[in-house]
């Protein structure tokens, strides 16, 4: 068992459960977020095996049943959500919806991901990137997961049960502690990117990173919802923790320079602890400028489809030839097929399987370096 949060500490979950990512965070002051709610349901690696093994734990709850439960063990009686971060709009980041799902007892919306969670879980701020009007590149209206979101979000905002905020990149003052929060301490989560925009690195300052889209002849060229991912900076006394979502580091073959967005950030950030891989470790992230910028001492990949991570990506994440100093790499969800095609490398990471944990103490005075421990516990 783990130990319980205590004041002072900040502790932070990335929750495996195959199908998805999912992460939750516990303020130094109680607050509590979790980042993303995913669920995309099964991959073409399921439908081709008959054993469900690769939905963590296993499919007797759903992943938004096994998030909510995660986090009622971990927070107590006082079970509920501070803030509620979606990174973009994608099943895997907020939950698939095929109509198939049972309806809200609070209106027209079909329950699974983020929208299964408010369900039995109350959540008080729910962050996204295009609140309020929701005009910049939105999903196509086809597109059930994104249409069932916005009545979800509707119903619920109009019945005071949930406060929307839209992100703002540069800011501070979006994600705060909220409980007993204690000014003293060195602690701040900032919006890196969202949409269009970039944090400078220099006090709130931002750069629009994209150019202006009625000059980008083709449609197929426009940014496109990975790359409109918000991403956030948390910083603890020294100790930094990155993610950001899907945004891409490569542009595809002839895609335009700007689709690399990891530059942008790296320079606005600079040297970070602990990063989440962008998009699962998928062909066209972590480039090396990136990689020797953060020089991050432990990277998790949120893995949970057969591409995950990416053999190219894992070469270059254990590359001493791009920064030399020690690096622990964890894999969520490492499947044998995915290992096979990557080769010798795939058994120089530090974990493939299991949550990743971990718990940043300040240490007095608050201006000294902070500790952190990584642990891996199998799935509960």
């Amino acid at each position: 068992m783990l130990p319980a949060w205590v004041p002072g500490t900040l502790d932070i979950h990335q929750i495996v459960t195959g199908r998805g990512n999912a992460a939750f965070m516990m303020f130094p002051d109680g607050t509590t977020l979790l980042l993303d709610a995913g669920d995309a349901g099964d991959t073409e690696y399921d439908r081709l095996h008959t054993s469900d093994a690769d939905q963590r734990p296993d499919s007797s709850r759903t992943p938004a049943q096994w998030i909510t439960r995660y986090i009622r063990h971990m927070s107590g009686s006082d079970a509920r959500l501070d803030y509620a971060v979606i990174t973009h709009f994608h099943p895997d980041h907020m939950g698939i919806i095929t109509g198939s799902e049972p309806l809200s007892i609070h209106g027209d919306y079909h329950l699974r991901g983020i929208t299964e969670i408010g369900e039995v879980l109350p959540i008080d701020r729910l962050i996204d990137r295009g609140w309020p009007d929701y005009k910049y590149l939105p999903p196509p209206a086809s597109d059930m997961t994104f249409s069932n979101y916005r009545r979800f979000v509707a119903l619920n905002t109009a019945a005071g049960r949930v406060m929307m905020i839209g992100a703002k990149a540069g800011t501070t003052n979006q994600i705060t502690q909220v409980r007993k929060p204690n000014p003293q301490l060195p602690f701040e989560v900032r919006i890196v990117a969202v949409n269009d925009r970039v944090w400078t690195g220099t006090g709130n300052e931002t750069k629009v990173r994209f150019p202006a889209l009625d000059s980008i002849p083709l449609r197929e060229d426009w940014p496109d919802e990975n790359m409109c991912s918000i991403a956030i900076r948390i910083k603890y006394g020294r100790f930094d923790y990155f993610t950001g979502g899907d945004m891409p580091g490569y542009p595809v073959p002839g895609a335009a320079a700007w689709h690399d967005e990891e530059t942008d950030v790296a320079q606005a950030i600079g040297p970070t602890d602990v990063h989440v891989v962008n998009h699962h470790g998928s062909l066209e992230e972590e480039n090396p400028f990136w990689l020797a910028t953060l020089r991050s001492r432990v990277m998790i990949v949120p893995a949970w489809a057969a591409t995950h991570p990416s053999p190219d990506v894992l070469k270059r994440m254990l590359s001493p030839r791009i920064y030399p100093e020690r690096r622990d790499i964890f894999v969520t969800l490492f499947r044998d097929a995915t290992k096979t095609a990557t080769g010798a490398r795939a058994a120089q990471v530090a974990s493939d399987q299991y949550r990743v944990v971990f718990s940043n103490a300040l240490p007095t005075p608050p201006e000294s370096a902070t500790t952190h421990s990584c642990g891996l516990v199998p799935d509960c």
